[in-house]
């Protein structure tokens, strides 16, 4: 039996490509200080060979884990509830931004932010990981404030409103409850109501400012009974729609904060024996493509998840070369895509 093939290492690919040892070491890492053709030809080199670098042994030598945490939440809803929330998504965009680095995802359960904090706590103390990346942001959130003052590398898809400068990903949930409510107010809409999530996270407020601006810019008073505050279920949908049409002066127009709620609203006004299109308008948020095969088929707010999800990735590898976090912020406005008129035909 001939002997095995000696293990192709970083000399390997130097003498394949004609590059130093030390351009092969950072274009593996994913260092930006290597252009993209560069890092393509190395990479190319080492899949011809099957160079896989060794994570046990570069820990060994730097002292780190290379490991991205990743907070995923438990399911918020009970009953098994949908809440509309596509973790998968999130997980396979970050996935794809750190191809080519050696960093990998650990992802860590949470079931609320009490065990998130004891979560992150463990990660930092623990030495767990390099990184940390979550979501959930809350407008005052005691995770935020606890890696801030260790010094502890984190990329949020959102932000909070009350935090130093962080990096983050966030999808501008103000001005999409905004152009929302105004849409319904210029289809005749005068009773607006707002199905939300629960107010102590961020975008929620971010929601409520949005939605008050647009109402108070049409001269529309602003009724605290419209606001409906939950969870991001299905359930809490519907009975938004059962109480708010149950009001005196009951709602017509209907924002909500994803599909789930959206679908929960449906069958509520179903229930109640409101005909969406005549008598109420719903525009929902997020455009997982459910709605489009919802009846009506609604109006809705798409933002494309995965490509976020791929900028909090590159995000951390940014952070993790020492770049000032404060400069690693995105906003992205969604994509308005229309199903319906969304006008009040009484």
């Amino acid at each position: 039996m001939p002997p095995a093939a000696p293990r192709p290492t970083i000399k390997t690919l130097s003498e394949m490509t004609g590059f130093s040892i030390a351009t092969i070491s950072k274009a593996l890492g994913n260092s930006p200080v290597v252009t993209e053709a560069t890092r393509r030809a190395i990479f190319e080199a080492a899949e011809k060979v099957g160079y896989q670098a060794s994570l046990r042994g570069r820990s060994l030598r730097t002292g780190k884990s290379y490991q991205i945490a990743v907070l995923m939440p438990l399911s918020v809803a009970k009953s098994h509830e949908w809440n509309g929330v596509e973790h998968a998504e999130i997980l396979a965009g970050i996935a794809e931004g750190l191809e080519g680095s050696p960093y990998r995802i650990a992802v860590h359960l949470v079931r609320d932010t009490e065990d998130s904090i004891g979560t992150v706590r463990s990660i930092v103390e623990g030495h767990l990981a390099d990184g940390l990346i979550f979501s959930g942001i809350l407008a005052d959130d005691p995770r935020v404030a606890l890696l801030l003052e260790r010094g502890f590398p984190f990329v949020t898809l959102g932000r909070s409103r009350n935090a130093p400068p962080h990096a983050f990903v966030d999808i501008d949930s103000g001005w999409s409850a905004h152009a929302a409510t105004r849409r319904l107010i210029e289809g005749g809409h005068r009773r607006i109501a707002l199905v939300n999530p629960d107010p102590s996270l961020a975008y929620s407020l971010d929601r409520i400012a949005g939605y008050s601006r647009a109402l108070a810019e049409a001269g529309l008073p602003a009724d605290p009974a419209l606001i409906a505050s939950g969870d991001l279920t299905t359930r809490h949908g519907k009975a938004a729609a059962l109480a708010l049409r149950a009001l005196p002066d009951p709602a017509t127009g209907f924002v909500c904060v994803n599909e789930s709620t959206a679908l929960g609203v449906l069958s509520g006004l179903h229930e109640t024996g409101v005909i969406i299109g005549r008598d109420a308008s719903v525009i929902a948020y997020d455009d997982i493509n459910a709605s489009a095969y919802f009846f009506p088929p609604l109006t809705t707010f798409l933002y494309p998840l995965e490509t976020l999800s791929r900028v909090l990735a590159q995000f951390m590898l940014r952070l993790l070369e020492g770049e000032d976090p404060a400069h690693l912020t995105h906003f992205v406005r969604p994509e308005l895509i229309l199903r319906q008129d969304d006008r009040l035909h009484p």
